[in-house]
């Protein structure tokens, strides 16, 4: 590679990384509504035209801001072993995990599970669809994995692992998303994070006791 192509790369790469950085710091004061292209475009310090050399619209650039996150949610739920420990150790290491992650990173948990809809993925490029589409997979393809393992240890009934991932993540982002919605009248946010780990215990708990059942 020239010298000359090599440095149009860095430029390339320097001004994408300089975009990416302006709009998430846009995303995350002022969400996705209130960001534009002009405004990234400024706090980049380029043109319009400029930001779309690398990003088609607006979707793109919060979409991509997403995977980000998602990424490191995965790197951390990847350091929680499948084998030598309990399935109840597993449910609480996710849970750490998870809850961790919403108080370290609040506005990518909000982007993430709040304010991405299919629309805006659908308005994004092939590659980046798919791309997101396999980061989301693989979070909850490490609850699949355990709920796989506990049907087949016979410690809960044999159902879709999908379907269980599907509602020990979603019962856990409803109640954090909630515990992010501003004054909190009744339960207070360390209530509410307990209110995660109560609720996902419940639906594991429910089903090992339908699997007990069943054995007897």
């Amino acid at each position: 590679m020239s010298s000359q192509a090599s440095s149009s790369k860095s430029s390339k790469i320097d001004r994408k990384t300089k975009v990416l950085r302006a709009a998430r710091k846009l995303f995350f004061k002022k969400g996705y509504r209130a960001t534009t292209i002009d405004k990234v475009a400024k706090q980049a310090g380029y043109s319009k035209r400029t930001v779309y050399l690398d990003f088609k619209n607006k979707d793109e650039l919060f979409i991509t801001v997403c995977g980000e996150g998602l990424k490191v949610l995965l790197k951390d739920l990847k350091k929680i072993p499948l084998h030598g420990i309990a399935m109840e150790e597993s449910i609480i290491r996710f849970l750490d995990v998870y809850i961790q992650f919403s108080q370290k990173h609040p506005e990518l948990f909000r982007m993430i599970f709040s304010e991405a809809t299919p629309e805006s993925i659908a308005n994004c490029s092939e590659e980046l669809r798919a791309e997101i589409e396999e980061l989301e997979k693989a979070c909850l393809g490490t609850v699949v994995r355990w709920a796989k393992k506990a049907i087949k240890e016979k410690q809960i009934p044999p159902v879709d692992p999908w379907e269980i991932a599907g509602m020990t993540v979603g019962s856990a982002t409803g109640i954090i998303l909630l515990s992010m919605g501003g004054s909190q009248t009744v339960f207070t946010q360390k209530d509410l994070e307990s209110l995660v780990k109560q609720t996902i215990w419940m639906i594991w708990t429910g089903l090992h006791m339908a699997q007990t059942r069943t054995d007897k």
